[in-house]
């Protein structure tokens, strides 16, 4: 993707945070963006190919947040058996997604 595509897809989102370097952005409302972007039948097939590709990226870093309430009964050893299930199971998507776009990268060179 290009840093134009990421700046119209990014133009009308508003940040949730700030970085060093960049602005973070909520991952449901990218990939609305992405959609909205992909239904203009003027994109080309290339770019469409790549919008799409960035949406199988982001679909599946929407499934790593795990709701869980707490009693008052017990909650030190749930919250810290509760923390590192879910650091366990970010930097696996952490992972997997870089994997992922590195294999889009890989293939995006051969097509």
């Amino acid at each position: 993707m290009t840093s134009y595509q990421a700046q119209r897809i990014t133009k009308e989102l508003k940040p949730i945070s700030k970085t060093k370097r960049g602005k973070n952005y909520n991952i449901q409302e990218v990939i609305l963006s992405i959609n909205t972007l992909l239904e203009n039948k003027r994109i080309q097939k290339r770019t469409r190919t790549s919008l799409k590709k960035v949406i199988d990226i982001l679909i599946p870093t929407l499934d790593n947040i795990i709701p869980i309430s707490f009693t008052q009964e017990n909650t030190s050893e749930l919250q810290q058996l509760a923390q590192q299930a879910l650091t366990t199971t970010l930097e696996v998507s952490r992972k997997l997604a870089k994997l992922e776009r590195r294999s889009l990268e890989i293939k995006g060179r051969y097509e």
